[in-house]
């Protein structure tokens, strides 16, 4: 890299990926640990006196996510429907059912190579050491008037309170490439700007309702560019765009069930951010500081296919709706049977449907030798309120304008994911009061 005397210092290698914290994958969890949000310092190798560049940081990373639950019920005026009383007017209710709650620990080990001048690889391998989540009845809800566990397990949706299997293991690593067409750090004269691709590989197991295993079952593809400008010494403000693209993997539970099915994998994302690092204390000759950084993000997360709240106590061998027992809950009741004839049982994978993502985050960085950096810092996610069982019907196959389950070539139109007793308009789930806070320690060797 160019010799760090001859210009005034910009934020820090460590800070470029400790900026990726925020926001995540789309499934159940938007962990603070999956948004790569970079910064503009990019390493570089075959440059003068410095031939090469490496970077190897190891972060622990902590996220606790809540939410309520709520669902569509018919309610009748002055009855009491989990935990509220019906409003005057007869109709279609928001019934709060569920508090829920999930906390998840990883320990993350990154590098970084410089492949040529302001081009560098970067990969991070996240081994995940805890992940557990759990719902309870919200406040004022009992099986006497909660939609969900009812007195009767044949009415029953899942079972309540429910602790998910304590999981652990691999998680999907994350290759990228990134490039600085432009790099302030050279030329004063110019923004620093990158531009760079990521790609995660689906290398963890993925989840079922039958394992402990931590993967997603997806790969992921991102595109992303951000500018910043050093100011007046210490400051430097920075935009980022992103956009990232979702596929399922064969071995994973986002895969096709037939031609009617109307969605498969996780919508798309796209997403800005900006943000400030502030030098209060540098010593350019030394490559010693101190740097202060927050930020603010947001996504839209298309519609598409997720792991929610909700999904592995509805997938639950254990779970008291019980086909054996008549209870229909859990099935594709209206789709197409299976090969052995039988209704199909739900994998607890659902539609989702599109929502707003916002972040914060507040970090401390502290290089005290050339070689060393040191890293805190505090993010937090919410989401805009969204149903989490929003799938439709199927896709209609002939003449007939409805979907029908034995059209006019004997067809069941009926998408193989419907689940009539979720999916259907006035008995959804939807979630609300998302919150995400996270934690990130971390520490970064560089040559």
């Amino acid at each position: 890299m160019a010799d760090p005397k001859a210009f005034p210092r910009m934020a820090g290698p460590g800070l470029v990926l400790c900026l990726a914290l925020l926001v995540g994958l789309a499934g159940s969890l938007p962990s603070v640990e999956a948004d790569a949000a970079e910064l503009t310092d990019v390493l570089d190798a075959f440059d003068g006196p410095d031939p090469f560049d490496f970077a190897m940081r190891l972060r622990f990373l902590s996220d606790t996510r809540t939410s309520t639950v709520a669902r569509q019920v018919k309610c009748l005026a002055g009855d009491a429907i989990g935990g509220q009383v019906c409003p005057d007017a007869s109709g279609i209710v928001l019934a709060k059912e569920l508090a829920y709650e999930r906390v998840r620990n990883v320990m993350a080990i990154d590098a970084r190579f410089g492949l040529y001048k302001d081009m560098e690889v970067y990969l991070s391998l996240p081994i995940v050491l805890w992940d557990q989540w759990q719902h309870d009845f919200a406040d004022g809800v009992t099986k006497e008037n909660s939609t969900i566990r009812t007195p009767t397990d044949n009415e029953s949706l899942f079972a309540i309170d429910y602790a998910s299997n304590q999981r652990s293991g691999l998680g999907d690593m994350q290759l990228g490439l990134r490039w600085a067409p432009f790099n302030w750090y050279r030329d004063a004269t110019e923004p620093s700007w990158v531009i760079g691709v990521d790609y995660t590989l689906p290398t963890g197991t993925p989840m079922t309702a039958q394992n402990d295993t931590v993967g997603y079952g997806l790969s992921e593809l991102q595109l992303y560019t951000t500018i910043s400008r050093r100011t007046l010494r210490m400051l430097e403000p920075y935009f980022h765009l992103r956009s990232i693209i979702r596929f399922g993997s064969q071995d994973g539970l986002f895969v096709s069930h037939g031609q009617t099915q109307t969605q498969e994998a996780p919508g798309a994302v796209i997403g800005t951010q900006v943000g400030l690092s502030v030098l209060p204390w540098e010593n350019n000759v030394r490559d010693e500081r101190v740097e202060i950084e927050g930020g603010f993000g947001m996504d839209y997360v298309f519609r598409g296919r997720e792991y929610t709240e909700i999904w592995e106590a509805l997938a639950s061998p254990s779970n008291p709706c019980q086909a054996s027992q008549g209870c229909t809950n859990t099935l594709n009741t209206k789709s197409a049977l299976d090969a052995s004839g039988q209704m199909t049982q739900t994998d607890g994978i659902t539609d989702v449907e599109a929502y707003g993502r916002f972040a914060g985050w507040v970090g401390v960085h502290y290089q005290p030798v050339k070689f060393f950096q040191v890293s805190g810092r505090l993010g937090w996610v919410t989401e805009t309120p969204h149903f989490i069982t929003y799938g439709d019907y199927g896709k209609n196959l002939d003449s007939n304008p409805a979907v029908e389950q034995s059209n006019k070539q004997g067809q069941n139109e009926y998408s193989p994911t419907f689940l009539p007793s979720v999916d259907t308009p006035g008995s959804r789930l939807r979630v609300q009061d998302v919150s995400t806070f996270g934690l990130m320690l971390s520490i970064q060797g560089k040559l």
